[in-house]
């Protein structure tokens, strides 16, 4: 009880200092991503690796400077190629034309995504194994074994507080047209927690929109990569449902901005015990062995659906106490 009832006073003062502007009392602060307004512009990624790395195509360099982008657009297995077969936008438009735009604005400083599977699966069940996706992703965040251990110390899971914040709205949805099979839009922001030796993974998630309904926390092996997701539910992430994408049993198509706030510390913690429990690593392990590396966030389409989903202010930022 104590222990809920210092957090949201805690999250209470947080709200009060993102407000003001200000450092929280008692604590010291660290941004961990870059370009939180994607004032740089993005690197467009092509839909195939090479030994598991991926390949820039392009850039859409929106500073004066030419500056290389800090976020990338990652597009899996979702038709047309948003470098190769582009079409010709405004500046901040990017777009096939037919399945995936992303839509740079920047007087809000927000990023509008598009991802129209039911041009990919064109209306047939989607009974493949792949999800159709269109992320945006910043890795890696840093060059870990290289920062001095003050710098370490906010990267690290064992940070006191890893806040992640973002505003977000749904501003269009389209049913899918094929009720055969597994049918879902999930919008998600991924965290890449990597263990400090470079051995161990996991994927840490926040569920954002799941056109289901409400999710509960996932905790389990990623078919492609095998290694393990934790993945909070909407009522983690939202903290009540009613504020949530997903409103009175459908999805919820607005101009309103919702807000998201959350720390993600203990959930990192019980993320880390259900490794434990599972004996996933073959090894104890504990938040002081992992580091925040990555992230992205953005659409896991299986169906035909076509979505557009607005983000603002995505960041995370990691409070030590003094």
């Amino acid at each position: 009880m104590f222990y809920r009832i210092a957090s949201f006073i805690f999250m209470l003062l947080l709200s009060i200092s993102s407000l003001l502007g200000i450092q929280l009392p008692g604590y010291s602060a660290q941004t961990l991503l870059k370009d939180s307004g994607f004032e740089n512009g993005f690197t467009v990624m092509s839909q195939e690796t090479v030994d598991g790395v991926g390949i820039p195509l392009g850039a859409f360099n929106y500073t004066d400077n030419q500056e290389k982008p800090e976020w990338m657009i990652a597009q899996w297995n979702s038709g047309p190629c948003l470098w190769n077969e582009r079409v010709a936008g405004d500046r901040y438009e990017i777009t096939d034309g037919t399945t995936k735009t992303v839509i740079y604005n920047p007087e809000e400083k927000s990023v509008s995504m598009r991802l129209n599977a039911s041009a990919v699966y064109g209306g047939e069940a989607a009974g493949e194994a792949w999800w159709p996706h269109l992320l945006l992703e910043q890795s890696p965040l840093c060059d870990y074994a290289a920062l001095p251990a003050e710098e370490k110390a906010f990267y690290s899971c064992a940070a006191d507080r890893i806040i992640l914040r973002l505003k977000i709205r749904m501003t269009d949805f389209k049913d899918t047209t094929n009720t055969e099979g597994i049918n879902a839009v999930q919008y998600l922001a991924y965290f890449y927690l990597k263990d400090t030796d470079g051995h161990n993974f996991i994927w840490f998630g926040a569920d954002l929109f799941d056109s289901r309904g409400y999710n509960d926390t996932n905790w389990a092996a990623d078919t492609v990569s095998g290694n393990m997701i934790y993945c909070l539910s909407t009522k983690d992430t939202y903290g009540r449902k009613s504020e949530s994408l997903f409103r009175h049993g459908k999805p919820f198509v607005s101009d309103e901005w919702t807000e998201v706030e959350i720390d993600l510390k203990p959930h990192i913690i019980k993320a880390l015990k259900r490794a434990n429990d599972d004996n996933v690593f073959g090894e104890k392990v504990s938040a002081e062995d992992f580091y925040i590396g990555g992230t992205n966030i953005g659409f896991e389409i299986h169906g035909n659906y076509d979505c557009t989903v607005e983000i603002k202010d995505f960041n995370l930022v990691s409070y030590i106490k003094k």
